[in-house]
């Protein structure tokens, strides 16, 4: 597993405990619940990470008489997510609030005059609590949880997953045999996969078009592109210097390697499913499992495994990155630090929060949720769990980089801006937009916001 800084602390020894079902154990003393005791814990629908959280959910119930754990969950997809946290935040009623872990980037220089926004906006406003001096957090690599929420000293959360996401690619073991094919390691190994698949009569890619995971393709290639060449531990200085770049005019969103970028995307969606458009990222996982005989590829990132592989027990598929540099040793993972675990300053039951994140992340409960949901492990004392689908991920996550996406936007950026990059449900094959010229208009929208 790539980590910007790969210091090591021993997990402090855990206490035995009471056995619970699936792996999980029920610690504590349940000082902190009395009979009105409900803690409100809430994070975004993926089901195999909220069917893992209810099991140590429950667990937590046991281990503290009295206490109700109350699960929030709304989909990432159209808009589901932020509606519910904004919620949320208004009314004050969470307790432990999951969040998309962050990066040095979030939050800009002041020269920039850029005011952090969503998750970084809450950190920097102080709306979280400084986890940093907890005793839990001795469980995690320093280096990286304030990589995820680190702030002017404190960190703001504990990352608990970790997922491919750009970059991220499912496959059909048995239909790449079928046809003599290997894992590709290159862009044009790829390509000539899906010229032999698509001569075959089968749609080599299938995609969750209608809600932009395309995208995945998108970032995945220019982020290997930027990173080529480089060691996994300059990301975070590869991604700051770009920022640093687009904001002085030295790089835009119409430079070489977005231009590159965009031509080696566009190849490849040439080879997707011709419905692509018009499929949900809520089915997508399910109706690619059930279809053993066609979509060789997927692209997906690997939060969906074992969805995917619950949806279709006898499916022998596997998960790679896609290949899209020259150099098969640039194609490496864009790992992204996922769900973080923070406690709102005014939350009703903070100590009780506390003692919840305490008891997630306990060696036993972690390495059972990490297990169902496929993750990358942040805790170095818990080994990342070997799946049947996830033998590349075992092998190659520690070359990993960690990614990034976007470049600094400028106030005057808002939703919707094309300073932020194109919008890929406009672009062709899904809409009518050639990328090139998409860059283009993002490119001269970005300069102008830049101006203005």
């Amino acid at each position: 597993m790539a980590r910007i800084l790969r210091h090591r602390r021993p997990l402090a020894a855990v206490a035995a405990c009471l056995p619970l079902a699936a792996g999980l154990t029920a610690c504590g003393s349940g000082s902190a619940g009395s009979s009105s005791d409900t803690l409100v814990v809430a994070m975004w629908t993926n089901p195999a990470a909220v069917q893992a959280t209810q099991a140590i959910d429950t667990a937590f119930e046991k281990a503290h008489p009295g206490v109700t754990i109350k699960l929030q969950t709304a989909p990432t997809t159209a808009g589901a997510w932020p509606a519910l946290q904004s919620s949320l935040l208004a009314s004050k009623d969470v307790d432990v609030l999951a969040q998309f872990a962050q990066s040095p980037t979030k939050y800009p220089s002041a020269a920039t005059k850029i005011q952090p926004s969503g998750t970084a906006a809450l950190v920097a406003n102080k709306q979280f609590l400084d986890l940093s001096s907890q005793p839990f957090m001795q469980r995690f690599d320093p280096a990286t949880q304030k990589f995820t929420m680190g702030y002017q000293g404190g960190v703001y959360g504990v990352t608990t997953a970790e997922y491919v996401n750009n970059t991220g690619l499912f496959y059909k073991k048995d239909l790449l045999a079928k046809y003599g094919l290997a894992v590709p390691t290159t862009f044009d190994e790829f390509i000539g996969d899906l010229k032999t698949l698509k001569s075959k009569g089968v749609s080599p890619v299938f995609v969750a078009g209608k809600d932009g995971y395309q995208s995945i393709i998108w970032f995945g290639i220019y982020n290997q592109l930027l990173m080529q060449d480089q060691p996994a531990s300059s990301a975070v200085n590869v991604w700051m210097q770009r920022d640093q770049q687009f904001w002085n005019g030295q790089q835009n969103w119409n430079s070489p390697v977005y231009q590159e970028a965009a031509k080696r995307y566009e190849e490849v969606m040439s080879y997707i499913e011709p419905n692509a458009g018009g499929v949900p990222a809520a089915t997508a996982s399910g109706v690619w499992a059930t279809k053993a005989d066609d979509f060789p590829f997927f692209v997906d990132g690997s939060f969906d495994g074992n969805t995917i592989a619950q949806a279709n027990p006898s499916l022998n598929f596997g998960f790679f990155a896609v290949p899209g540099a020259d150099n098969a040793a640039w194609n490496r993972a864009d790992l992204a630090p996922d769900l973080t675990w923070a406690v709102p300053t005014w939350a009703k039951h903070r100590k009780l929060a506390l003692e919840y994140l305490d008891f997630f992340t306990q060696q036993s409960n972690y390495a059972a949720w990490i297990k169902a949901t496929g993750s990358v492990s942040t805790e170095p004392a818990v080994p990342t769990p070997s799946l049947k689908w996830t033998d590349w991920l075992t092998t190659h996550a520690a070359q990993g980089f960690i990614g990034t996406t976007l470049p600094w936007l400028p106030p005057s950026a808002g939703n919707g801006n094309p300073a932020g990059g194109p919008t890929l449900t406009d672009t062709l094959p899904f809409g009518t937009e050639p990328l090139a010229a998409a860059l283009d208009k993002s490119a001269s929208a970005y300069t102008a916001a830049v101006k203005g």
